[in-house]
Formats: structure tokens, C-alpha cells, sequence
């Protein structure tokens, strides 16, 4: 796997719980609950497709252009975060669905931070190492609740690597 697809991947999936959710077209915003199967079967989808989304998007061609790579691939996830808050779980998954929504609402304002942070530094490469590190707890939370809903597929991608290298 590319340097890029890994980092694509690992922030895309680990954001699902933790950041930002992940596109599907079978919501469950229904009357009725989902069954605990069908929460994880449509959760599990989100995470592909939000994969396949952020790898469509253009490795940064300079370190000048990381910034807009993660605001890309932020974006990404962002535009379908409601998509997995509109999930509705069963009573069992419940409390953390609703947490890793409040994380999702959350992370929005940590993200643009970061990509403002990334965009001003004079070494954007650094910068993503800085940022990324301190983001290891939130990303750690994420997995663990990615685990507890079994959303397996969203945590396949391994740990973020240090940074998005350059084409």
C-alpha cells in the first residue's frame, strides 16, 4: 500500500467514529431501529466508500500542497458524516453510536485547525508529524469504539503514517 492510500485510509476509516463519518446510500433513519447486523453491515459500507473517495483524491505534488491535500480528504469524510449519524442503532449500540457522533461533531473544528496549522507552518511535512502525534489519543478512542460497534472495516488500515508524501 502507497504511502498516500495508507494515509488516505487510516485518517479516512479512523474519522468515521472518531472525525467523520463515511458515505453510503442506506441509512437507517427510519421509525424502526437496525438490527445490531445491519448497523454494522451499513457502518462497514460507510468506511469502504469513504475509502475509495479519499484515494481518488491527488497525492500532494509539493509539500506546499498537503494542506489542501487533508483539507480534500477532510471533506471527504465531513460530507458524509450525517450519513452515519442518521444511523439508527439498536438500543445496544446506542450510547457509543451517539458518542462517536458527538466525536464526529467534535473533530470537525480540530480538523480545520490542524489544516490551518499544516497550511502556515514553514515545513508542512513537519507539521503534519507535529499534529498527527497529538491526535494518537482521538485516534485511539475512535478504534476503540469502531471495535465496540463492529465496524471492523474501519479500523483495517493500520496506525496514520508520520505524513502524506509528496508525488
Amino acid at each position: 500500500m502507497s504511502v498516500r492510500r495508507s494515509f488516505a485510509t487510516a485518517l479516512t476509516c479512523t474519522l468515521v467514529v472518531a472525525g467523520a463519518g463515511c458515505s453510503g446510500d442506506e441509512s437507517g433513519s427510519g421509525d424502526e431501529p437496525l438490527t445490531a447486523a445491519e448497523y454494522r453491515k451499513q457502518g462497514n459500507a460507510l468506511c469502504k466508500e469513504a475509502v475509495r473517495e479519499a484515494e481518488a483524491i491527488p497525492a500532494p505534488r509539493s509539500p506546499d500542497d498537503i494542506a489542501d491535500y487533508l483539507e480534500e480528504v477532510f471533506a471527504t469524510s465531513e460530507k458524509v458524516t450525517d450519513e452515519f449519524v442518521e444511523l439508527e442503532p439498536p438500543e445496544e449500540l446506542r450510547a457509543d453510536h451517539d458518542r462517536a457522533a458527538e466525536l464526529a461533531r467534535e473533530s470537525e473544528k480540530t480538523f480545520d485547525d490542524l489544516i490551518e496549522r499544516v497550511r502556515d507552518a514553514s515545513d508542512p511535512q513537519a507539521a503534519v508529524r507535529r499534529e498527527f502525534s497529538k491526535l494518537a489519543p482521538d485516534l485511539a478512542r475512535a478504534e476503540e469504539l469502531n471495535t465496540k460497534l463492529g465496524l471492523e472495516e474501519c479500523n483495517e488500515t493500520g496506525p496514520p503514517p508520520e505524513q502524506p508524501a509528496p508525488s
